[in-house]
């Protein structure tokens, strides 16, 4: 056990003396909820915490282990609200802010970061770990020179960390220090020779002075320690295109796209490759496929046009010309180039329009040149040209794209079919949580997660009057094939007692509930109408019938929304009317039953015998949501909540509806705290929307 842990648990065990007994079992579950961390059982480990901080809500330890847990599943607001509370209890340990430092950075709050990097310092002055981060904490701010002093640092303690020196050399090279980026990267392979992606940087910084013949041994040794990395052939690729080694940049970039089949930039850089040596139908094929993975790609389009002009492709020119015009109308040579379609097409007119055309943009751009050129981008200038990956100058065409800084991509995560690791890369569908109802037939959690009870339901399943247990649920069983067959037996049977015992509302009760499993709404619902009507006001069992109502109704409407009138399902349908003197009658009945306004007031009827049922407010929150009352629905949510803190699937609910109504950091938080309560898809959600905001942000970005 470290010296860390031994600490804490020590100051613990001071406050919690007088009640020893506890402190084990407390103890105990601690442990099990640290080894299911250390299995990546995310999940269960917070499921362990939890417990442990009902238990002893002034211990810090399980926040911070529940932080930790929190973080594996990218809930890192989370994992801050929890580093919070772990820091408010015990103040004074410099792991606590160390983490919560690397929390904040991920979160792009820098400033706090460092506050906390610096707290962490105050206590532990040559915690490296720290000291390292604080330096990429000053590389994302680009303050350079503190970077490198952090760095320094590092290696003064520890001169075996090879990640310093290569950070140190990258904030030196944007100091303009090219010697000592150099330097450091050599340090960093005499530290550690087996690690690739040393001679991946160093040979990037190489290949930045123009020095290309070490750029070349440097990529080299990078592809013999790790020969399955395609941007490593990438970056060979354009190094040996500086040296005019055009057969090994072909050969390197049909490396990239064999290891990376859908590597957009690697087919533009062949197709260009093999334009320039004439292999142009190949040439063609390559931009095709460029433009097939990204319709966006113009440059490409562009280049593909001139192609076909080539092997006198008219038509297909014209059309890829015309799209190119319409983004950049004063570009010259795009002019030119659709006057040789229509000339090639015996279109004189319009030929002699774009010549004319062509002609008055280059006098125009002549004119008014300036000083500053054509605005070339800053930095040494390479002995060939090339254009950056997301260059989107339309006069850089026929320039081979390279990656800024070859870095690697993040690779696409496999989907997990367990709850083992990080189950938030997932693909889950998003959508709301369904409307409770209640049910023998409940899905297990695939979590151990409380069921939800009322007193009603204990009375309920105490007679024992049926072979399965009665419970609110939101999952119920899909019943298809034997077990169908099975509950339709038992739907006679029950009728058949019914017709010699009417008043039995126990067997009626199971029946309805078994109509709605095998979707016989119709004959459900009138079996609780039947039991409503004959029901005194104050049986407190009256509540489950209006409860089930309710739900049987939405569940009607959400299935006949889906279908037109004529193709409703029979068994739907089945005890209606249809002759055709009740016609009008049964039109009224199936307009009654579509109405969301029946179930809205099955519901406040529930709230109305019992203001403390949550569910009911819960499944008023959904109904709200599908009549596009978002606000409303986030009022029923959060009296759901009120009512139950634990309501997993209330806190669910409101996440999504407060992100839908831009509410982005209360939504984020209620998805936060519903998979710390078990509900474990919420953390799929938050890393997707995490995403899908980065994307967002971009191109509004990339708008302005």
């Amino acid at each position: 056990m470290g010296t860390f842990l031994k600490k804490i648990i020590i100051i613990l065990c001071l406050f919690t003396a007088v009640h020893a007994s506890a402190q084990i079992n407390t103890d105990k579950v601690i442990e099990a909820g640290r080894f299911a961390l250390y299995q990546q059982e995310y999940v269960l480990a917070i499921s362990f915490f939890n417990k442990a901080i009902e238990s002893k809500p002034y211990w810090g330890l399980p926040y911070y282990f529940r932080a930790r847990a929190k973080y594996s599943l990218d809930d890192v607001k989370g994992a801050e609200n929890d580093m919070n509370k772990a820091i408010e209890i015990i103040p004074f340990y410099y792991e606590f802010y160390s983490f919560r430092g690397n929390i904040r950075a991920q979160l792009g709050d820098y400033e706090g970061s460092l506050a906390d990097y610096a707290k962490g310092l105050e206590m532990e002055p040559q915690d490296i770990s720290i000291l390292f981060n604080r330096g990429l904490a000053h590389m994302q701010k680009e303050e350079w020179e503190q970077g490198v002093d952090d760095f320094s640092s590092v290696l003064k303690i520890s001169p075996g960390q090879y990640g310093a020196y290569i950070n140190r050399a990258i904030s030196k090279l944007n100091l303009k220090d090219t010697i000592g980026a150099v330097t450091d990267m050599d340090e960093a392979i005499l530290v550690n020779p087996l690690v690739a992606e040393a001679y991946r940087f160093s040979a990037a910084i190489y290949y930045d002075i123009n020095e290309f013949d070490k750029a070349l041994e440097r990529i080299g040794d990078a592809i013999n320690i790790d020969p399955r990395e395609p941007m490593y052939y990438y970056l060979r690729g354009a190094i040996r295109y500086q040296v005019d080694d055009l057969e090994g940049t072909m050969s390197d970039f049909n490396k990239v796209i064999e290891l990376q089949p859908k590597n957009i930039m690697a087919y533009a850089n062949r197709g260009l490759l093999r334009a320039e040596v004439g292999d142009v139908n190949n040439a063609i094929s390559d931009f095709s496929r460029v433009l097939a993975l990204n319709p966006n790609d113009l440059l490409t389009l562009f280049n593909r046009s001139l192609l076909f002009l080539r092997v006198g492709e008219y038509r297909e020119a014209l059309s890829d010309l015309n799209l190119i015009i319409k983004h950049y109308p004063n570009y010259a040579q795009a002019y030119m180039a659709r006057s040789e379609a229509f000339a090639g097409l015996n279109m004189k007119a319009e030929q002699t329009k774009d010549m004319n055309m062509a002609m008055k943009l280059e006098h125009d751009k002549r004119r008014n040149a300036t000083q500053d050129g054509e605005n070339q981008k800053s930095g040494k200038k390479k002995p060939k040209e090339t254009r950056s990956e997301d260059d989107q100058d339309i006069s850089n065409h026929d320039k081979i794209a390279v990656l800024d800084d070859f870095t690697t991509e993040d690779n696409e995560v496999d989907e997990i079919t367990d709850l083992k690791g990080k189950i938030q890369f997932r693909d889950i569908v998003i959508d709301l949580e369904k409307v409770f109802s209640l049910t023998f037939f409940s899905e297990d959690a695939e979590t151990n997660r409380s069921r939800y009870y009322k007193p009603e339901l204990t009375r309920f399943n105490s007679r024992n009057v049926f072979n399965h247990t009665l419970v609110f649920s939101n999952n119920e069983v899909v019943n298809e094939g034997d077990d169908a067959f099975r509950y339709y037996r038992t739907i006679e049977e029950a009728t058949l007692k019914l017709n010699k015992y009417p008043d039995n509302n126990d067997l009626r009760f199971i029946r309805a509930i078994l109509y709605g499993v095998v979707l016989n709404y119709s004959n459900a619902i009138k079996d609780y109408d039947y039991l409503i009507e004959h029901t005194p006001k104050n049986h407190p069992e009256l509540i489950l019938y209006h409860m089930n109502r309710a739900a049987v109704r939405f569940k009607m409407v959400e299935v006949m929304k889906s279908f037109e009138e004529e193709d409703l399902p029979e068994k739907l349908i089945t005890g209606m009317n249809t002759s055709k003197a009740k016609a009008n009658e049964e039109d009224k009945v199936v307009k009654r039953m579509l109405d969301y306004d029946l179930v809205e007031r099955d519901l406040k009827q529930v709230i109305e015998l019992n203001p403390g049922y949550e569910f009911a407010y819960f499944n008023l929150g959904v109904l709200y949501c599908v009549k596009k009352d978002y606000k409303g629905a986030v009022n029923q949510f959060t009296n759901a909540i009120k009512l139950n803190p634990q309501f997993a699937e209330a806190y669910f609910n409101r996440g999504l509806t407060r992100i839908y109504l831009k509410m982005d950091k209360e939504g984020t938080g209620d998805l936060s705290r519903a998979g710390e309560l078990g509900l474990y898809k919420a953390y799929n959600i938050i890393k997707r929307y995490g995403k899908q905001k980065e994307a967002e942000v971009e191109a509004e970005e990339s708008e302005e």
